[in-house]
């Protein structure tokens, strides 16, 4: 008896024991860090702001440049806007022209070695989301395009 009330409460410790870490240790496993998954910061964040929308800016932007051995490259690139408010959506198809602009002026400028290389394109499309934020900015007052994503990137 005395036995079986000991094996009992070791068996209470360690599920209580578990169900305190696993919000710890369910977030490391599964490669995320514990500051964005944590119940309260991450989940109710993430509530709050709603799914994760996106709205392509079609055609696809086509631009030329020339490599270092003086050729004409063209790049075709599908890009898509990534925000959590609709109102941002909805600005950014009402201010596609503005925004295909900056981006055919800031590809244009690009040089064949440097889009070709993952580095290249990383950085290529973090300058073009810098342009994204402040086009809107400038034709809209808003601010809210989190990220910009190639959905295409066709070099010839």
């Amino acid at each position: 008896m005395k036995q079986s009330l000991m094996t009992g409460a070791i068996v209470f410790v360690a599920v209580m024991l578990a169900l305190v870490a696993a919000p710890f240790v369910m977030p490391l496993i599964h490669g995320e860090p514990i500051a964005a998954t944590g119940e309260a910061g991450g989940s109710a964040e993430r509530a709050r702001r709603g799914p994760a929308l996106y709205t392509a800016l079609d055609p696809p932007l086509l631009a030329n440049f020339v490599d270092d051995t003086g050729s004409t490259r063209f790049l075709q690139l599908g890009v898509q806007a990534m925000t959590h408010e609709q109102k941002v959506i909805d600005a950014i198809q009402v201010h596609a022209p503005a925004l295909r602009n900056a981006f055919l002026l800031l590809i244009t400028n690009q040089s064949y070695a440097e889009v070709v290389t993952r580095e290249g394109k990383e950085r290529l499309r973090e300058e073009m989301l810098v342009e994204a934020r402040a086009t809107l900015q400038r034709q809209a007052g808003l601010d809210g395009i989190e990220e910009l994503y190639f959905t295409s990137f066709i070099i010839q």
